[in-house]
């Protein structure tokens, strides 16, 4: 009994010192693993998970970083099915569903690639979550905008919105400025705008988001709320393109004769003052007889708009705009055309008739 006692003993010390000794191989093949895989030895990367891997077959760790070395090394096939694998036992791993995404978008599965990335948003992470899950969705947002895929764009940017932290940490205004800016790429400037302001309440004086968030704004056709936004930025760091961008804006306030509260000697005195921009335009670039088209149909509609302008200017006092409103939507609509006209034979405008522009832009569908 005692010699029996002793070989059970010996046996398990034996037993104990084998696992141990191949722990130890698990663990110092991993850790060459890692080490290559920072290094950009992919290759050697995955012989050295190969290895850790035949000591602890089951190891689900050692797997998936296997399975990346083997993504990085592009070998694409190889990867997806250790991962497919990993993904069949734990479905919501939100690094397998990233690595996954990954995968799918090397092998052009565009669906697949979607669908995995939305499993790392929705999936658990053991640490950081809320900032892996930010990561994976903004790996999306660029994926789907990168296809042109705007709609679903728009919906994850929004998402990416909803989960971003509010308050006053400075780095929260950093992510709201991201979010604006994915805004901005997806055809979203208003929603854009909404992020700026939000980062402006964090820090109020960061000069380049209230530029932005004046470019925003004038996109968006808010050119109150531009010039506001272009005022602060010039205040707390003057700069030329921010000067011409408030110079703009401010003409098209100063000389929109449709904007709400005007009295009806300014909206006169605007019409009257945008026709006479309107028949400069028209001599000058009837002078030039340039046109970067066909000459013959752009010139033709210049001349025909300058024997309109001729009949118009007869008619025209101050008198009887005052007291005829359609004729001031008459003279106005007649600038518009000029100024289209005019940019199709002698090229964009600028300053004022660019003013003009956008002023038209603004009420295009209105009834003038």
């Amino acid at each position: 009994m005692i010699l029996l006692a002793l070989f059970f003993a010996v046996t398990a010390t034996i037993s104990r010192l084998y696992h141990a000794r191949e722990e130890g191989l698990v663990a110092e093949w991993f850790q060459r693993g890692n080490a290559d895989l920072a290094a950009g030895k992919t290759a050697r990367a995955f012989e050295d998970f190969r290895n850790s891997l035949s000591y602890a077959p089951d190891d689900a760790g050692v797997q998936l970083h296997l399975a990346e070395a083997l993504l990085a090394d592009g070998r694409y096939s190889e990867a997806r099915s250790y991962l497919v694998n990993l993904w069949d036992e734990t479905p919501g791993a939100g690094q397998v569903n990233l690595d996954l995404a990954h995968v799918s978008l090397q092998m052009g599965d565009l669906d697949q690639t979607t669908r995995y990335f939305q499993g790392a948003i929705l999936g658990s992470w053991e640490k950081d979550p809320a900032l892996h899950r930010r990561k994976a969705r903004l790996e999306l947002c660029e994926f789907l905008l990168a296809h042109r895929r705007t709609a679903e764009a728009q919906a994850e940017i929004a998402g990416l919105a909803a989960d971003t932290p509010t308050g006053t940490p400075a780095e929260n205004g950093v992510l709201r400025e991201e979010n604006g800016r994915l805004f901005l790429r997806a055809g979203k400037p208003a929603m854009a705008l909404v992020e700026f302001e939000a980062a402006l309440q964090i820090d109020p004086r960061q000069s380049q988001w209230l530029a932005d968030a004046g470019q925003m704004a004038f996109e968006d056709g808010d050119y109150l709320k531009a010039e506001g936004y272009f005022s602060r930025a010039d205040r707390e760091n003057p700069s030329d393109e921010i000067q011409s961008s408030l110079l703009l804006v401010r003409q098209i306030l100063g000389n929109d004769p449709f904007l709400a509260g005007l009295s009806e000697e300014e909206k006169v005195r605007r019409v009257r003052r945008d026709f006479q921009q309107g028949l400069d335009r028209l001599r000058g670039c009837l002078a030039t007889g340039s046109s970067k088209t066909s000459p013959a149909q752009p010139i033709s509609d210049l001349q025909h708009l300058n024997q309109e302008g001729r009949d118009l200017q007869g008619r025209m006092n101050l008198g009887f705009l005052n007291k005829n409103p359609e004729m001031q939507n008459e003279v106005m609509l007649f600038v518009f055309q000029v100024e289209d006209a005019a940019s199709r034979a002698c090229g964009p405008p600028s300053g004022m008739d660019q003013a003009l522009t956008l002023i038209e832009k603004r009420h295009q569908g209105n009834n003038l």
